[in-house]
């Protein structure tokens, strides 16, 4: 049954690359630094941010408030995002990235298990 749901968009632009120690957690960072293209810094930065804004979102519907660097995605095996932090008890987090050439989009949904 699903329990939250959020979304979010951000224009890629507005992001600022040297604010990345605010949106990212140590995990995050060692992905972000082995990126080399600066455009892709900037989309995994945006889509990062607007995955945290989703997950904010969905959680809020389940009362359960966290911190921008409380919250670890990652990427699986297939390079799908992967949410590490917060794992909750009876709980499954799914988050969804999409990156266009201005705008970066994310989705998340908290379900009950």
């Amino acid at each position: 049954m699903i329990k939250g749901i959020g979304i979010d968009i951000c224009q890629i632009s507005r992001i600022d690359l040297s604010s990345y120690h605010r949106i990212l957690t140590e995990e995050e960072i060692d992905l972000y630094q082995k990126i080399k293209l600066e455009k892709k810094k900037y989309e995994f930065l945006s889509g990062r941010f607007s995955a945290k804004e989703a997950l904010f979102k969905a959680l809020n519907h389940i009362n359960h408030e966290v911190l921008m660097r409380d919250i670890v995605i990652l990427n699986d095996d297939l390079g799908r995002p992967v949410v590490i932090k917060p794992k909750l008890k009876g709980y499954h987090i799914f988050i969804s990235i999409s990156h266009e050439v201005e705008y970066a989009v994310a989705q998340a949904i908290v379900e009950l298990v």
